[in-house]
């Protein structure tokens, strides 16, 4: 058994739950969150940085387990097998996050125009190039189409983004 890193989508809203079911399990995982402006209170709330994501740290074999991990959605595949996460992604995860697992994160100007080349700086996606789509509502996060193994849009907080 050679455990390795895969991404793990949660439930909406179940990242704590899996997070600590997996933790308890014996499972090797990462969870990494920011401090986020709250509009109701003063303190800063404690958000994902992915949300509805973690990274979970298993060996193939034990696929099944985690698959059937309550509040567990799916573990992200390409294919009919599990698609790895790099070391490189995870540690450069890792050296981002606090004692608490808490990422600070930079806020650039946000001038992008649809179509334009973003060059990511943060999180498991650092240095790929990806196009920037849109803007959401909460003007925190971006809508980007990375061109990886295949096209696919994927939602990011902006502070991620270099250019």
């Amino acid at each position: 058994m050679d455990p390795k890193w895969f991404l793990v989508k949660t439930k909406p809203r179940n990242e704590n739950k899996v997070f600590t079911r997996l933790i308890e399990a014996g499972f090797e995982s990462l969870f990494p969150r920011i401090r986020k402006k709250s509009r109701r209170k003063e303190l800063p709330d404690v958000r994902p940085l992915f949300p509805s994501y973690l990274f979970v740290r298993f060996a193939l074999e034990q696929l099944r387990t985690i698959r059937y991990t309550r509040g567990v959605a799916k573990v992200i595949s390409f294919g009919p097998e599990p698609q790895e996460v790099g070391e490189d992604i995870i540690a450069a995860v890792r050296e981002r996050m606090d004692g608490e697992g808490i990422v600070a994160l930079v806020r650039p100007p946000a001038n992008w125009k649809r179509g334009d080349r973003i060059r990511i700086g943060e999180g498991p996606f650092a240095g790929l190039e990806a196009i920037f789509l849109e803007e959401l509502p909460d003007r925190d996060r971006v809508v980007l189409l990375l061109e990886a193994v295949s096209s696919f849009r994927i939602t990011i907080d902006k502070e991620q983004i270099e250019r």
